[in-house]
Order: structure tokens, then sequence, then C-alpha cells
């Protein structure tokens, strides 16, 4: 009898021992905050636009179209729909990087590339969380959007490079102005005299 009362005491204590174990786990996943789609929460960022010359020299670049297309939705996305298209971004990133043409493989664009390579791939790590956090997936897009208007800056400095004999006559034309400027005074007893 005595081992019997025993038994139901144990019984009876793991019961309920698991009921509370129960109710945490339930809290826990009442304190996760899924992603809203309809959340207005997006980045308070302006991409940068292509020059014309820039805009014709990449416009058969199908990579980079779908890349730019890519980051125009993603700087319109909530934290939803930056998780969504995470996977996207990193995919069509390598497929630029792979697919750039030998007058774009120069130090500045491969530099801001590996930026965007990166921040892309973080983004990817937040977004395949279980629950990811919206502000973190927010901020991720932020970096990543920067990035990409750190590789637009460069592609238009690219486009719009000077040839080398025309830099030269600037720069000349620059030194005369300068020393015009400099030195009024020496133009000025030259007049008087």
């Amino acid at each position: 009898m005595r081992s019997l009362l025993s038994i139901l005491l144990i019984l009876t204590i793991t019961c309920f021992g698991c009921k509370k174990e129960n109710k945490a786990i339930a809290q826990e996943e009442n304190e996760i905050v899924l992603l809203d789609s309809l959340s207005k929460e997006k980045a308070k960022i302006e991409l940068l636009k292509l020059s014309p010359q820039a805009i014709t020299e990449l416009e058969n670049f199908e990579d980079f179209q779908n890349f730019k297309t890519l980051m125009l939705s993603m700087s319109n996305s909530n934290p939803f729909y930056i998780k969504k298209y995470a996977d996207s971004v990193d995919l069509l990133v390598q497929s630029f990087n792979e697919n750039l043409s030998e007058d774009l493989k120069v130090n500045t664009i491969s530099s801001r590339i590996a930026v965007i390579t990166t921040e892309s791939g973080l983004l990817m790590q937040l977004a395949e969380k279980k629950n990811p956090d919206a502000q973190k997936l927010l901020d991720a897009n932020i970096r990543l959007l920067t990035a990409y208007n750190s590789l637009i800056i460069q592609l238009n400095e690219l486009s719009l490079a000077i040839p080398e004999n025309i830099e030269k006559e600037l720069l000349r034309e620059r030194d005369i102005l300068r020393d015009s400027i400099l030195n009024p005074k020496e133009k000025n007893t030259e007049i008087e005299e």
C-alpha cells in the first residue's frame, strides 16, 4: 500500500511538472513576434540612379538589370518581404559577380561587389533564422542598399572617366586660373605700367 501511494505521488508530481513546463513553452512562443506582411516599415534610404552614359553601357548586362530591379524592390520592402527575397538577392549578387564584363573588372568595382556580397550573405543568415528580428532585417537591408549605392557611384565614375589628354588640358587650365587668382597684384602692376 505504501509503495502504491509513493508511485501515485511521483506520478502526480511528474504530471504537474510537465503542465508547468508546457505553459512556459507556450508563453515563450507567444513572445515571438511574427513578421507582418502588411507592415509599413521599410528602409528609409533612396537609391541612386545611374548616369545616362552608364545606363547605355549596362543596358545589355541582364544580370545587372535584374539586380537593379531587385534592389529597387528591396528599398520598398518591409521585413516580411526582405526575408522572402534575401536568397534571391544573394543569388543575383553571385550571378552578377560571375558574369562581370572585363571592362568592369577594376579594383573599385570589385571591392564594391565584395561589400555587397558580404552584406547579402549577412542578410541571408538573418533571414534563415527560425524567427528573425524585424529590426535586424531592416538594418541589414539598409546596409545592403548603402553598399548598392556605393556601387552605383563607382559605375557612374567609371562611365564618366575622362580621357588622359583632356584631363591634362583641364589641369593646365586650372593651374593658369589658380595662378591668376593667387597673383592678382602682378597683373595690376602690368596694367598700370
